[in-house]
């Protein structure tokens, strides 16, 4: 049992990390993707919205798909549908196509990381002990690789081929690492679709954990990515430095994702989620207002108190989402794929709305009044954390 423990958790680990390197490749190169295509904030903005199509159709049909096919296949396919994406949006000739990478991209992202979520979940129970948040600090480890050394590639390798490198290595290590997971399979029996309604009993507790959710995907990919355009455009970083913000959020995430699980168990998901939020939304707004400020006079400091904000926006969001998640897990009452299933959705509602609708509000007036908008989630998010006191939360 021991050695399949092993086994499962460095498969997942690959994965999640893997999962991580294409997002930050991707977050990291928007700046380039914008001026290159001739893009303002607000057509960049309905672009990333392209985002929402592929969450509706995969919220649509991925749990008739988990439920015929089981986790593992589900897996596959969004290995084989997220490089179509990818490669739309490394040589998408328009804002048209980008949306259309934009949609296959996160379809293909959702049937991957739903599986793993799940499969993991099955791990938890079998090793009697919490993965999940160490799981996704993998995840963070991609970003921050992936935004590290392309950093470095900025200005030097062009867009297109480094995505395309990109996608060819994900492509690769998820397939052969994908090998190891082991998920529940299919019976062949005809498995009965259980109905959860929208509304009506018992879905208040669900719609509360996704919307706390989605407050704390909405503030992870608004600081993710905006981050680089923030400091290219507002503060006027250049090159392979406007990088800095999106590297401190991840570092933050890393170090936050690691310690997560030990603090969920020492001191509950409520009061984690709590902490974590509040301070975290804090923290961000006023090294951000300070920072704008001080670049005024002395862009230099300004720029290293931005990456403290970002830094600390990175600490507070990083164990919101698997303290939630495991709050998912100690519902009575509910079935807990069901309900998982549903959160899930609302949450990358946040990741599909948001980023684009900070575009939209950036055009409008500035993209400093557009970042509120994270910052503002995620202190509400640490508000949300009262979901844990629900009389059908059970211990844990």
């Amino acid at each position: 049992m021991s050695a399949t423990v092993s086994r499962m958790s460095t498969a997942l680990r690959t994965n999640f990390f893997f999962l991580g390197v294409l997002v930050g490749g991707w977050s990291t190169r928007i700046p380039e993707v914008k001026t290159a295509l001739k893009l303002n904030d607000a057509t960049l903005g309905r672009v990333l919205m392209g985002s929402t199509v592929g969450v509706i159709i995969s919220s649509q049909i991925i749990g008739g798909l988990m439920r015929e096919l089981g986790a593992k296949k589900v897996f596959y396919l969004g290995s084989l549908i997220f490089p179509v994406g990818y490669l739309c949006l490394a040589f998408a000739p328009n804002a048209y196509i980008l949306f259309l990478g934009a949609v296959f991209f996160v379809l293909g992202y959702a049937f991957i990381d739903n599986p793993l979520t799940m499969i993991t979940q099955e791990l938890e129970k079998i090793a009697d002990r919490k993965f999940l948040s160490g799981f996704h600090a993998f995840w963070c480890m991609g970003t921050l690789t992936a935004a590290f050394f392309g950093s470095f590639l900025i200005g030097h390798v062009p867009y297109p081929i480094h995505l395309t490198g990109l996608a060819i290595l994900c492509f690769s290590v998820l397939v052969l690492s994908g090998r190891t997971l082991e998920a529940k399979a299919p019976s062949g029996e005809k498995v009965a679709k259980i109905d959860f309604p929208w509304f009506g009993k018992n879905t208040g507790i669900i719609w509360a954990i996704g919307f706390a959710m989605l407050c704390a995907n909405s503030a992870e990919f608004g600081a993710t990515d905006w981050s680089a355009l923030f400091l290219r455009d507002v503060l006027g970083i250049t090159g392979q430095f406007y990088v800095g913000a999106f590297m401190a959020f991840e570092i933050g995430m890393i170090t936050s994702r690691l310690l997560g699980d030990k603090y969920i168990h020492t001191y509950g998901p409520e009061k984690v989620i709590k902490v974590c939020g509040f301070v975290g939304s804090v923290m961000w707004l006023v090294t951000m207002v300070l920072g704008v400020q001080m670049s005024h006079g002395n862009k230099v400091l300004a720029y290293f108190v931005i990456l403290l904000g970002y830094l600390v926006a990175g600490l507070g969001v990083g164990p919101m989402y698997p303290a939630l998640i495991t709050i998912v897990g100690h519902l009575s009452g509910v079935e807990t794929s069901v309900a998982f299933a549903r959160c899930l959705l609302i949450a990358l509602l946040g990741f599909a709305v948001v980023p684009g609708l900070i575009g939209h509000i950036s055009d409008l007036s500035s993209l400093n009044i557009a970042m509120l908008l994270p910052i503002t989630l995620l202190g509400v998010g640490g508000f949300m954390s009262r979901v844990a006191r629900s009389s059908r939360v059970m211990a844990a």
